[in-house]
């Protein structure tokens, strides 16, 4: 099945965060990924914590210095979530001179806020201490995140506490949902995540620290993507705006629903991909 078809497929799809939806649009791009590991390296399972899930993969093209690290924090509504189905993200950004890591972390009911954005940032730790190992430069990393992954990269970010703004060299969010938390709008694996206590949710909320920080961030949502998750990916984008006095790279990428972006790196379908590349290139080394 080539990309235009696939395309036809998603937009035939209900608008819809059903896991059965998920399970669809990623075993139509399972066939597109032939060859997308082709010269590179997996280490697998490496561990960075203390937790069963903190664990991560390790991307490399042997006999190379990559440029740079990206990591990829995958989504699962809060509750779900496995790097191992994204080998295709962490081959993409290796064959392309970076180093690429996909990465595992705790999931509610078991954990809560901050957990998810604590866990990146022990990630994070652990690349700035052992890229060297892949003669990878460690003073350019990013980090990616989609869906959930996307609001735990946000809140790694921008969360005073943590302070992940001082720590990467720039961040990539696509069609998260919780950088903005209000009564009555945070609900399922959210609600697990958040808790109920409404009365937190202006603290916890990453859109309310963007000012000061001074981090270059790239934002994406998904054609078909839900309104309650592309206003606030807007939200996010207007408050980066008023703080930079520019938009921030912005992207709406088309005929994807919310699944399929994460799925089109290492396909003919660079949308999202290459304009990842570009961001990540014209970040100055710090």
């Amino acid at each position: 099945m080539i990309q235009h078809d696939i395309k036809l497929v998603l937009a035939a799809m209900p608008v819809s965060l059903d896991p059965k939806y998920s399970v669809a649009t990623k075993q139509l791009y399972v066939p597109l990924h032939a060859g997308a590991m082709e010269g590179v390296t997996a280490t697998k399972d490496i561990i960075y914590g203390t937790h069963e899930r903190h664990k991560l993969d390790v991307y490399h093209v042997a006999g190379t210095k990559p440029s740079g690290v990206v990591i990829y924090v995958p989504g699962g509504g809060f509750t779900g979530g496995d790097k191992n189905a994204f080998a295709n993200i962490g081959g993409y950004f290796a064959r392309r001179g970076f180093l690429g890591v996909t990465i595992n972390y705790r999931l509610a009911p078991e954990v809560t806020y901050p957990a998810g954005a604590l866990d990146i940032d022990s990630a994070v730790a652990w690349v700035k201490a052992n890229a060297g190992t892949y003669g990878a430069d460690a003073s350019r990393i990013v980090v990616f995140g989609h869906s959930a992954g996307a609001s735990h990269t946000a809140s790694f970010l921008f969360d005073p506490d943590i302070r992940g703004h001082e720590k990467v060299s720039g961040g990539v969010v696509v069609s998260g949902a919780s950088y903005v938390l209000r009564k009555g709008r945070v609900q399922g694996g959210s609600l697990l995540y958040f808790g109920e206590d409404d009365s937190r949710y202006e603290r916890m909320s990453a859109i309310r620290h963007v000012a000061g920080t001074k981090v270059p961030v790239m934002l994406a949502v998904a054609q078909l993507d839900p309104d309650y998750l592309a206003a606030p990916t807007l939200e996010l984008a207007t408050e980066l705006t008023w703080r930079d006095h520019h938009c921030p790279p912005l992207y709406r990428l088309e005929g994807h629903n919310h699944f399929s972006p994460p799925c089109s790196l290492g396909t003919t379908d660079d949308d999202l991909g290459g304009a990842i590349i570009r961001f990540v290139k014209g970040i100055p080394t710090t």
